[in-house]
C-alpha cells in the first residue's frame, strides 16, 4: 500500500470515527424520538464505513491511525457546550448538517489531495461520500420541519 493510500484511508476511518462519536453524544442528548432514527442511521453507516476501513487496512497489512485524545476531548466538548447552550430540536438538526458539511468536504479534500490508483479504495471514498451527500438531503428536509 502506498502512503498516500494509507493517509487517504486513515482520513476516512477518523472521519467516521468522528462521526460515530458525535452522533452517539447527540442521540444521547436528543429528546424528540422522532429525530432519532435518522441519527442513528448515519451512526450505521459511519460504523460501517469504519469496519470497511479497518478490514481495508488489515487486508494491506497496515493499521487504520485512531484520532488523537485531545482531538477527541476538543470535539467532545464543543459538542457538549452547543448542546448546553441549545438543545432545541433545530439546533440539533442545524449541528448534524454542519458536522455531514464537515465530512463531505474532508472527503473531497482527502480524494482530491490523496489520489490512489487502488480501484477498491476509489469506489469506498466515492460511496462514503455520496452516503454522506444523502444524509444531508435528508438532514436538510428534517430541518424544514422542525
Amino acid at each position: 500500500m502506498q502512503k498516500e493510500e494509507l493517509q487517504l484511508i486513515n482520513r476516512i476511518y477518523q472521519d467516521t470515527t468522528v462521526g460515530m462519536l458525535a452522533i452517539d453524544k447527540v442521540l444521547k442528548k436528543t429528546k424528540d424520538e422522532t429525530l432519532k432514527p435518522l441519527f442513528k442511521k448515519q451512526f450505521d453507516m459511519y460504523e460501517k464505513f469504519s469496519n470497511k476501513c479497518e478490514l481495508f487496512a488489515v487486508n494491506n497489512d497496515r493499521e487504520v491511525k485512531e484520532n488523537s485524545f485531545f482531538k477527541k476531548l476538543k470535539q467532545t466538548t464543543m459538542l457538549y457546550f452547543s448542546l448546553w447552550s441549545d438543545s432545541s430540536n433545530r439546533h440539533i438538526v442545524e449541528m448534524m448538517i454542519t458536522g455531514t458539511v464537515m465530512g463531505i468536504v474532508d472527503t473531497i479534500k482527502a480524494e482530491k489531495d490523496l489520489k490512489t490508483n487502488n480501484e477498491e479504495l476509489r469506489a469506498m471514498v466515492a460511496e462514503f461520500k455520496k452516503m454522506q451527500e444523502d444524509f444531508y438531503e435528508k438532514l436538510k428536509k428534517l430541518l424544514a420541519k422542525v
